[in-house]
């Protein structure tokens, strides 16, 4: 499953069949191009991981571009780690650990942010941490720790494969303040063309002369 956009052949959002979710939040390096661009690795991990340490391995073992960030879960361990992958930098943070760019150490969790916005997400995780449902989960994205400019915002719950995403609006409203739309991996992969639907008629052929002016 891809949150994308129609067009974009690759991924930043996601999750697949074998429970492993994975998201990203973009930093600087701009010019450095000479590896695999970011979003066909998350595609990558979509496409083959099935297990946490598969999809840690994919950035590790490939050439990588700008700096990015990521969060990498598995619904099987319910495990889950933050990871720094850019050209020359790979570092993974394991829940429960601290880092010199986060160091607020949270038990049985990975927080991934920057600045202000960290702070915030931090103090949102503990305030909730050990009650979070769906509902409640969901907050932890609302503005100020989403930006201005965000795209879209999605929930994974793993271990069910549930999942839930919201859209930044035409008048530029973002994602976090718009409706969350709850679907499930799982029952998606069960769907069955309807047999009794009718075939689509083929448009029909071009003229010969507009055929001709064409080529």
């Amino acid at each position: 499953m891809n949150v994308t956009f129609a067009g974009f052949v690759g991924s930043v959002t996601g999750m697949n069949a074998e429970r492993v979710s994975i998201g990203e939040m973009g930093g600087r390096g701009m010019g450095h191009w000479d590896g695999v661009p970011m979003a066909f690795l998350v595609r990558m991990v979509l496409e083959e991981a099935d297990a946490l340490d598969r999809g840690i391995a994919i950035f590790h073992d490939n050439p990588r571009t700008c700096e990015y960030y990521f969060v990498i879960a598995d619904g099987e361990t319910g495990k889950a780690v933050g990871m720094e992958a850019c050209w020359n930098v790979f570092n993974v943070i394991g829940m429960g650990e601290s880092h010199p760019r986060l160091p607020s150490a949270l038990k049985d969790a990975v927080v991934l942010s920057a600045g202000d916005r960290y702070k915030e997400l931090v103090r949102r995780v503990e305030k909730g941490l050990g009650t979070f449902d769906a509902d409640s989960a969901r907050h932890l994205m609302d503005r100020p720790v989403a930006m201005k400019s965000n795209l879209h915002s999605v929930l994974f719950e793993t271990t069910t494969t549930r999942f839930w995403v919201a859209n930044a609006s035409r008048d530029g409203k973002p994602a976090s303040e718009q409706p969350y739309q709850a679907f499930q991996l799982r029952e998606l992969l069960k769907h069955q063309a309807d047999p009794s639907s009718r075939e689509l008629t083929p448009p029909p052929a071009l003229p010969a002369r507009a055929a001709q002016r064409s080529g």
